[in-house]
């Protein structure tokens, strides 16, 4: 499980939970992390923006993904 804090565009990540069975496991490199608020009293959603080679950009919760050290 990776936090927020530690998802930073550039840095390879292992999914280890996905609606997309054949993903699940895969190592890519994240792409983009933002912060999204629908409505003024909604709490933020983060969501991450990982490229998995083979298959393309996923988009993600942070507690989905593990950082992998190079």
């Amino acid at each position: 499980m990776a936090h927020i804090d530690q998802c930073v565009p550039g840095l390879k990540a292992r999914i280890l939970a996905t609606g997309v069975s054949r993903v699940k496991g895969k190592t890519g490199v994240i792409v983009e992390v933002s912060r999204v608020k629908r409505k003024p009293g909604d709490q933020l959603k983060d969501l991450i923006t990982v490229d998995v080679p083979g298959h393309g950009d996923v988009v993600l919760k942070p507690e989905d993904l593990e950082i992998v050290a190079e």
